[in-house]
């Protein structure tokens, strides 16, 4: 099974930018955050359910750190 990632979440501050994506996987549900194209974390979820809680949960820290949707 090679799934193609699902973005979902973007954000930047500065010159900087966070992506978290989403991919199935045989083993389970992968999370995955970059930062500037490299990836920083990477977590692997049973459902779907508790990816997204865990995806959100490091969105809303992110932005509470200064980090927002990027313009353009």
């Amino acid at each position: 099974m090679n799934d193609e990632p699902t973005t979902l979440w973007t954000l930047a501050r500065g010159e900087h930018s966070l992506t978290c994506a989403v991919t199935l996987q045989v083993y389970g549900i992968e999370v995955s955050i970059s930062q500037d194209g490299r990836m920083t974390v990477t977590r692997v979820f049973e459902t779907g359910d508790e990816a997204l809680e865990w995806a959100g949960r490091k969105r809303e820290r992110r932005t509470a750190d200064g980090w927002s949707p990027p313009r353009g």
